[in-house]
């Protein structure tokens, strides 16, 4: 059970699944109330006491990304749980791009429902690691190596479920200040000077998604904070920032407060060669969580399973390996949708959409296209996509593959 029971919300249209959930909560030692509707639940959430809120993304009028949204603006900002229908996981993605905490694809089990929540709260750093021996992965760990035990503040860029949370734990763990406590700053909430006092890190997760209104005060509690002393700050941002700070849609200011080392966390589909290492840890993590075997895929589902996509990445990852602790082995045979498919499918237009990142995302994936078709020869990469030879080590710079072109 979780360390204090939370108050939680659940919201599904789907009557009985929505009280089926908050009925095995209840019994969890929480207070539940649960709703139907998306209007319904962004009213309950303006009185401002809700903890955590566990949302289905298919409901309407008001569906579940308006929910996510209104939960992280809220005064008192809300964790956010999000359940999506199997093989929607690009929906699930962009429900933690707008702040949810975590995602579960259905169906779903109670246990499945109880691991996540214990594990949104506080755990243990002495289990962390940094699995894989892929290039990019291993540049990535040998960066934070190099920073851990410093106090110079860190901007850690990537991906939504790429780890980029994770990293910034182990960066806490493997710090100076790895006894004292991990603070976590959440918008619209001000830092006790007390915590502050005691903390070895101030994490400020997702600092590109906070409101306008929330920045100004975000960055006068940062200007308190004395340079070479504890707590270190270590900030998380999507793939982008560099351009939201350029267009002003985040204060240039706190940009260039935050990006002082810059680690970048490189998507799955980067590293791909680190799939069966990834499977294997959270395999033998959710055995252990679940007291249960942890089936294991044979060599030919491995094969087939790293031409996915993994639009969710490591957390997407995570869910599988759930997914088979829970029911069976029979999960590795999951929908395949190759990365070419997904490059090839437009997105989804909805509140939140930015085109300029989507643009971003195009634009990278066509610049690996030519590495791999040209095995990295420039000038053949130069020929193949049209553009001047110093253009393209400008974008190779820009999308952190120059040393891959």
């Amino acid at each position: 059970m979780s360390k204090a029971p939370l108050n939680v919300l659940v919201v599904d249209d789907n009557r009985t699944a929505a009280e089926a959930i908050a009925a095995l909560l209840r019994r969890e030692g929480h207070t539940v109330q649960a709703c139907y509707d998306g209007v319904t639940a962004i009213q309950l959430m303006s009185a401002g006491t809700l903890d955590l809120v566990l949302t289905d993304l298919r409901m309407e009028p008001v569906d579940g990304l308006q929910v996510v949204r209104a939960a992280r603006n809220a005064e008192r900002p809300i964790d956010v749980m999000v359940f999506t229908a199997f093989g929607s996981v690009e929906v699930a993605v962009e429900a933690m791009r707008l702040g949810a905490s975590d995602f579960l694809t259905k169906p779903v089990t109670a246990e499945q429902i109880l691991h996540r929540v214990r594990a949104l709260r506080p755990h243990p750093e002495g289990a962390l690691s940094i699995v894989g021996s892929a290039a990019p992965t291993r540049r990535m760990r040998s960066e934070a190596a190099a920073i851990a035990r410093v106090r110079s503040t860190v901007l850690i860029i990537g991906e939504p479920g790429s780890g980029r949370r994770h990293l910034a734990h182990w960066l806490h763990a493997n710090g100076l200040e790895a006894d004292r406590p991990l603070l976590v700053g959440r918008p619209g909430v001000p830092f006790e000077p007390s915590a502050l006092h005691e903390a070895g890190t101030l994490l400020v997760p997702n600092v590109d998604s906070w409101s306008p209104e929330s920045q100004p005060g975000l960055l006068r509690a940062l200007e308190q904070l004395e340079a070479g002393q504890p707590p270190r700050l270590i900030a998380t941002a999507s793939t982008g920032i560099e351009l939201k700070a350029a267009k002003g849609e985040i204060s240039p200011e706190l940009y260039f407060r935050l990006a002082v080392l810059l680690v970048r966390v490189p998507p799955l589909r980067d590293r791909l060669e680190d799939l069966p290492a990834l499977l294997s840890h959270f395999l033998s993590k959710h055995s252990t969580a679940f007291g249960k075997a942890a089936p294991q895929p044979l060599p030919a589902q491995v094969e087939r399973l790293q031409r996915h996509a993994w639009p969710g990445n490591i957390r997407e990852v995570a869910n599988l390996a759930e997914r088979a602790v829970v029911l069976g082995a029979d999960s590795f045979d999951m929908e395949i949708r190759p990365a070419g498919e997904a490059e090839g499918k437009l997105s989804q237009l909805s509140d939140g959409f930015n085109l300029q990142q989507h643009l971003e995302e195009i634009e990278r994936q066509l610049l690996q296209r030519a590495i791999a078709q040209t095995d990295g020869d420039r000038p053949a990469m130069s020929r193949l996509l049209g553009i001047e030879r110093n253009t393209l080590r400008y974008k190779l710079n820009k999308y952190d593959l120059l040393d891959r072109g």
